[in-house]
């Protein structure tokens, strides 16, 4: 009796159980699904610039040439020799005077020293007729001599006097040639290169050693006509070497046109202490070209990608709470931080500046003025560097 009664009771226990275990699984597991009724939505703040359309923009543009020397001159012998020695090497720094290379001068000295005892014994001769010539004057004033005589020593001291300055000539032009024997720096400068060594015999003219002048570089840039007909001498215009700015005053424009490339050289004169230029050195010209096309200087971190090559510009219709418009432009000149582009862009638009990224069309976004000027964006779109 009491095992039937017991069973009575462990059957409905059994079937409550399960149900209530799930009845909790099902509780808990809707309590993690409750949600959070919506907040309000934040409202990004952004910059804004008013858009300023203008009719036309400068371009900045490039033109390449090349720092030369100044004077770069190829020093030799005016004399035809056997070179004895050269005093420099490749590098060598030297100044204005200073010995550079000498020829074998034995022979000049061989004849120097014949030329002194002749000049030696000329001098003889010319004291001995001047003492001949004294003696027959007394005795033609004491008329012991005849006149005859006398005309005949006047006329051999001439001839001494005459043979003792043709030596002597002839000794100042051995010193000439020994002098022009050395070959000597005539300005200060650099040795580049030095075509021949010691023992080399040479010709008259010869380069023994090539020197770069220690002045002022040129730099030589090519341009078309339209751009070196807008220049004149002793303008200044930014120059670029290596990364570096310089200044260079235009020394000479060409009055001639290079026949296969169609251009006007000109040259500026760059000093050598705004940096450490060689020749060679590839140097850029900056000048601006005015492009007659109407649009608006953007930063380029208002642009974002679009569809079909063109770009996409955030404008507000004014300050403050505004909701976001979508702008298609394109992009006729983009330099380093800005660009220009045209568009469906009017003068009562806004443009979104910054946090461009975070926006989308119909977005409402509180619009703040920029510290950034509508002039000085300009400013700083006219003075930007090149891509």
């Amino acid at each position: 009796m009491n095992k039937t009664s017991s069973k009575k009771y462990l059957i409905p226990i059994a079937i409550v159980l399960p149900l209530l275990a799930v009845v909790g699984l099902m509780i808990t597991a809707g309590s993690g699904q409750v949600q959070a009724p919506p907040s309000q939505a934040k409202i990004h703040q952004v910059e804004v610039i008013k858009v300023s359309p203008q009719t036309s923009y400068q371009q900045q543009q490039l033109a390449y040439g090349r720092i030369e020397s100044a004077n770069l001159a190829n020093l030799g012998f005016e004399l035809a020799g056997k070179v004895e020695q050269i005093l420099v090497d490749e590098g060598s720094h030297i100044v204005s005077g200073q010995l550079i290379a000498k020829l074998d001068t034995k022979r000049l000295d061989a004849s120097m020293k014949e030329l002194e005892a002749v000049l030696q014994s000329a001098k003889s001769d010319l004291r001995l007729a001047k003492q001949s010539q004294q003696r027959v004057t007394e005795l033609v004033t004491k008329k012991l001599e005849s006149a005859q005589r006398l005309d005949e020593v006047n006329e051999n001291t001439q001839v001494a006097r005459a043979v003792v300055e043709q030596t002597q000539a002839r000794i100042n032009t051995l010193l000439v040639e020994l002098e022009k024997s050395q070959l000597r720096a005539s300005f200060d400068g650099t040795v580049i290169s030095r075509p021949v060594d010691t023992s080399t015999v040479v010709t008259a003219g010869q380069p023994v050693v090539v020197v770069q002048q220690t002045s002022d570089f040129d730099a030589r840039i090519a341009l078309s006509s339209e751009q070196a007909f807008g220049l004149s001498e002793g303008q200044s215009h930014t120059l670029f070497a290596d990364g570096n700015m310089l200044t260079g005053v235009i020394k000479s424009i060409a009055n001639t046109r290079q026949l296969n490339t169609r251009t006007i050289d000109v040259i500026f004169t760059v000093s050598s202490e705004q940096g450490h230029l060689l020749p060679g050195d590839l140097v850029a010209l900056t000048y601006s070209k005015q492009v007659d096309e109407q649009g608006v200087w953007v930063p380029k971190s208002a642009l974002s990608s679009g569809i079909r090559g063109l770009w996409t510009l955030f404008t507000i219709p004014d300050k403050g709470q505004q909701s976001v418009v979508s702008r298609s432009v394109e992009v006729l000149y983009s330099g380093d931080t800005h660009s220009y582009v045209r568009g469906a862009l009017n003068a009562n638009d806004w443009m979104i500046v910054s946090g461009a990224h975070r926006l989308v069309p119909g977005q409402l976004v509180n619009g703040v003025e920029s510290t950034t000027t509508v002039s000085l964006l300009r400013k700083n779109a006219s003075n930007q560097g090149l891509q």
